[in-house]
């Protein structure tokens, strides 16, 4: 069945129905609280959507993992897929650490530029399968690099060539997704389309699938995570890291460490890098390389056609953003404030997890040590009650040392100002619902319990994300359809909210080629609305 065939409205405010239909049979089901609005998961996967925190390593899929496991000799809890996600991969953990176990046994499959390189291009093909437009992927490098042997620049640069290659596939799938209705056409004159372009478009034909010739094209960030925490086994880069500082107090050596990534990131930024055999980035007129500041170099003897060239062409290395990930209680962000003070120096974008597993002072720190423009997760931004606790050996921060002895009235206080903040700057929350309900028992499974809801009334910039999508078995249609259904979202909402993603994100384009593309994504999911039935909700999205 096509995609595009949308006879019947999915919209009824009057029906009253709660019901949100979704494909993926094995996806965890969560209590929901009843929704005025029903959005089928055809409509979710047609419209444009944007995953702005999505895991590199947490996305790999099963039968990838299993074959490069074989390939590397590394080995695994069990090769039976379905053992595996059940034991390694459960819908369900006691804690984040406990989630973050199975991470490792992905790591270490993905220390070669062809197993990077393909994951890549995987989870994002799997992504743009469900109608996400923009990706912004994130991993840490410092897991994946070997020292003398494949060394970080290394590894951003088979991440990218897979991320590419997805891109250009998934723009000629919308190419050929045209194409459908002429098929038969086609067939008898075989001359003029390849038999790969022929079995594309049958399959196309015969799926449930989100591209379209007029969909806005697909495109893809680059996000480096550091670290807040790690120990000389998690990888070859951090043994060798850790022997060169034996003498150095351990929270030094993790701040040591991003200071490295961002380094060797700017080095990255400033000098480019083709992909290809045979190039020299000076001279590639294919090329789009990057100054100090990471604008675009631009020639002044170019002529205008050149110059329009240049800007209607992506960044070689799209390297838009840095992340610090890991455990926060205990590490707190303070200690990578060298490092980010040497990216916002840099005009590199800086997204942080933050208050996923702490209090609000982890959000605060983030922003105030490290200048977040985005927040991961955030999810205990309004634990008030929680503000003060101990953070563990040599981790109470300054900004947690200054919450000591507040009274109740001023944990209020200060909440209340954090969150005035975060919406006056519109700092964007990445929400991970599936995640979050795996992470956090305090939710007890039930996303009524979760803070988003309240996010959203407090006039947020809110974007839902995947997380992990093979860890949290998700893809962007199910969360979409998770916040949809608990949070009553009406059609204008939804709509509002997706497009914070775009409005959001580390897009690696010049700011009018930015806006003219989101104008471009806007139209579509109108386009889309009009298309499944849906009225007039809202006259234009929100800033």
């Amino acid at each position: 069945m096509n995609s595009n065939n949308t006879n019947s409205p999915l919209c009824n405010e009057r029906r009253g129905t709660s019901n949100i239909s979704n494909d993926a049979s094995d996806l965890s089901s969560t209590p929901h609280q009843p929704s005025s609005f029903q959005y089928q998961s055809s409509f979710l996967m047609r419209i444009p959507k944007a995953d702005l925190h999505i895991h590199l390593d947490g996305s790999i899929r099963i039968p990838t993992l299993i074959e490069l496991s074989k390939e590397y000799n590394v080995p695994l809890p069990s090769l039976d897929p379905q053992e595996l996600k059940e034991t390694v991969f459960p819908p369900t953990y006691s804690s984040l650490t406990d989630y973050l176990r199975g991470f490792g046994y992905i790591t270490a499959v993905l220390r070669t530029a062809g197993a990077l390189e393909r994951v890549a291009y995987e989870v994002a093909m799997d992504s743009y399968n469900v109608g996400v437009r923009y990706l912004e992927l994130r991993f840490a490098p410092q897991l994946h690099a070997i020292p003398g042997e494949f060394s970080l620049e290394q590894v951003v640069c088979a991440v990218h060539r897979g991320l590419e290659r997805a891109k250009w596939e998934a723009d000629e799938l919308d190419r050929l997704a045209g194409k459908v209705d002429c098929l038969e056409e086609m067939i008898r004159s075989n001359e003029k389309y390849s038999q790969e372009d022929i079995a594309k478009i049958e399959k196309l034909s015969k799926e449930t699938h989100p591209y379209h010739p007029e969909a806005p094209s697909h495109h893809y960030g680059i996000i480096v995570c550091a670290m807040r925490f790690f120990l000389p086994e998690f990888s070859p880069y951090y043994k060798s890291f850790w022997e060169v500082h034996t003498e150095e107090d351990p929270h030094r050596v993790f701040g040591l460490a991003s200071v490295a990534l961002v380094t060797a990131v700017n080095n990255l930024r400033r000098k480019g890098k083709c992909c290809h055999d045979g190039c020299e980035c000076e001279k590639c007129g294919d090329c789009l390389f990057l100054n100090d500041i990471g604008n675009a170099h631009m020639d002044a003897n170019e002529s205008n056609a050149q110059q329009q060239q240049r800007d209607d062409h992506e960044y070689i290395l799209p390297v838009v953003a840095i992340d610090i990930a890991g455990a926060e209680s205990g590490y707190p962000a303070s200690d990578h404030k060298e490092a980010f003070d040497l990216a916002h120096q840099s005009f590199l974008n800086k997204t942080v997890h933050a208050g996923e597993a702490y209090g609000p002072e982890s959000i605060y720190a983030a922003i105030t040590d490290l200048h977040a423009e985005r927040i991961g997760h955030g999810c205990h931004l309004f634990r008030w009650d929680v503000i003060g606790e101990g953070e563990g050996r040599g981790g109470r921060s300054r900004s947690n040392k200054e919450r000591e002895g507040m009274s109740d009235d001023q944990k209020r206080e200060y909440v209340e100002n954090l969150t005035r903040y975060l919406g006056t700057m519109r700092t964007c929350m990445e929400v991970c619902l599936s995640s979050n309900l795996q992470t956090m028992p305090e939710l007890e499974g039930d996303l009524n319990n979760h803070p988003a809801r309240k996010m959203i009334e407090e006039g947020l910039a809110v974007t839902f994300c995947t997380d992990n999508t093979l860890v949290s078995h998700t893809d962007m249609v199910h969360e979409l359809s998770l916040a949809a259904n608990a949070f009553s979202l009406s059609p204008g909402t939804l709509r509002n909210i997706v497009y914070n993603g775009f409005k959001r994100s580390f897009m690696a384009k010049r700011y009018q080629k930015k806006r003219e593309y989101n104008r471009g994504v806007i139209s579509y999911y109108k386009r889309v609305e009009r298309e499944f039935g849906f009225g007039d909700f809202g006259s234009d999205v929100e800033s």
